[in-house]
């Protein structure tokens, strides 16, 4: 029996599109679900292990970073291997790492596994758009947009929300297996939907270009996370930064010269593909950073606990989804720059409100801000994939997917490293007392609406065609 698109439409009926959808959101939510849920551990694992901040946020740097990396073999992946074989192969090693990590008995080891889980994530997400855009072409793609954009918007929150409290009662080893469930039934619900038809005359993946790839992301984000501790003049540090910055210069040259490079460059000769990445960066620096920061900031600044500090966020969570959801139906209807400024515009107002509260604060206020931010970042996701988009042509729809998304994915690893390098330094410049770390925080937050009220500049420049 044929296992292409047609033929499971015609064995499924006309609920196959969103029997499909269904499987898509929930594989991207486990994967979504294991980047943010760690942060709520993070102050227990530091506890456990012994170590500061500047090594224990490689547990999230370093899975988005691998993450990013993997996105550029999702394209590669699909077309060798297959969709559905490539979402059984990287839901099986996220399996077998997330297993490994209840074992492990020192840091290197959670960051290494962490970082091979990051890896499957990249490879998994970008079908999903990729598989929507295919499915959905009778309209209604805006709506399905929306109904994934409230699985992938929503896992970030339901992450600590659900992890603080398994964190409280089973200790930090609970964040690894809490996404196991949805991976399976992700897994088996594949089997079923996806499509396993594949071009053998794929060719081969540029090993060299990743290799660069993975050099240049890792030793640049290695240098910023040395800074956090000595001078940028210590070889240490400037070190792995110049290594970094040649394996990038050889990756682009690379690519450049490459007919199936693993970044597409020609992409970005659209100017809405262009600004579409600057939002981009923005959004990821803005999801994976505020995840990051507010449950830190909670139970270091705060004194919450980490399943306190989870509940403040699953409020916000219920109104990023809905938020998500009346995004994608409002993509339809209006153009992706309004509904981009104004998604960054109602995010900044958020980050300077919490950048402007003292300790002290009430769990109503502090929760208030927290669910102003989450639905800005609801109403950007699903405007950004229809801006970024539609504009290109059926045939570069899968590159574009995964270059929009590995732009999103990049922005939060060095977001997440960047907002912790500021925190450090501010908490350093500050005087290092207990006072200065509440201020290196308002701080940071500020940072991050200050950087979120710049990117409209480029939000205005995405046009659809729809």
């Amino acid at each position: 029996m044929g296992q292409d698109l047609p033929a499971l439409q015609a064995r499924f009926g006309a609920h196959y599109p969103q029997w499909l959808l269904g499987v898509l959101m929930v594989g991207s939510m486990a994967m979504v679900l294991a980047s943010t849920s760690i942060n709520v551990a993070l102050p227990a694992i530091m506890a456990d292990f012994a170590i500061g901040r500047p090594l224990a946020q490689w547990l999230s740097t370093g899975f988005l970073a691998a993450m990013t990396a993997g996105l550029l073999l999702a394209a590669w992946a699909q077309a060798r291997l297959g969709a559905r074989r490539t979402a059984q192969f990287g839901l099986l090693l996220f399996i077998l790492s997330s297993l490994l990590a209840l074992v492990a008995h020192a840091a290197w080891q959670l960051i290494a596994l962490r970082i091979v889980q990051g890896l499957c994530a990249g490879i998994i997400q970008p079908l999903a758009m990729v598989l929507i855009f295919r499915v959905f072409i009778d309209g209604g793609r805006g709506l399905a947009l929306g109904l994934y954009g409230l699985g992938v918007m929503v896992a970030p929150t339901l992450g600590p929300t659900i992890g603080g409290y398994l964190v409280d009662h089973f200790g930090w080893v609970a964040v690894f297996w809490l996404p196991l469930p949805m991976c399976v039934l992700a897994l088996l619900g594949g089997q079923w939907l996806l499509p396993s038809q594949r071009e053998r005359s794929t060719p081969l993946l540029d090993i060299w270009a990743f290799a660069l790839l993975c050099v240049s992301l890792f030793a640049l984000l290695g240098a910023l996370a040395e800074a956090q501790r000595f001078a940028w003049q210590q070889p240490r540090v400037w070190g792995p930064g110049l290594v970094g910055t040649l394996a990038l210069l050889g990756f682009f040259s690379r690519s450049g010269r490459s007919a199936q490079p693993l970044l597409p460059l020609r992409l970005w000769r659209h100017a809405g593909f262009r600004n579409a990445s600057w939002v981009a960066l923005t959004l990821g620096m803005g999801l994976y950073g505020s995840t990051y920061l507010i449950p830190l900031y909670l139970q270091t600044i705060e004194g919450y606990s980490a399943g306190r500090a989870g509940l403040l966020l699953l409020p916000t969570g219920v109104l990023m989804g809905m938020a998500s959801f009346a995004g994608g139906w409002l993509s339809d209807r209006l153009s992706a720059a309004l509904l981009l400024s104004s998604g960054l515009l109602v995010f900044a107002l958020s980050a300077a409100g919490l950048g402007w509260l003292e300790q002290g604060a009430s769990f109503v206020v502090l929760c208030f801000w927290a669910c102003i931010g989450r639905v800005g970042l609801g109403l950007l996701l699903p405007a950004l994939s229809t801006g970024s988009l539609d504009i290109l042509s059926p045939q570069e729809l899968a590159l574009g997917a995964g270059a929009i998304t590995f732009v999103r994915q990049l922005g939060g690893a060095f977001g997440v490293n960047l907002l912790t390098f500021f925190l450090e330094w501010r908490h350093a410049a500050e005087g290092g007392s207990v006072l200065a770390e509440a201020q290196a925080f308002q701080q940071s937050f500020w940072l991050m609406a200050a950087v979120f009220a710049l990117t409209v500049l480029a939000a205005w420049g995405v046009r659809s065609t729809k």
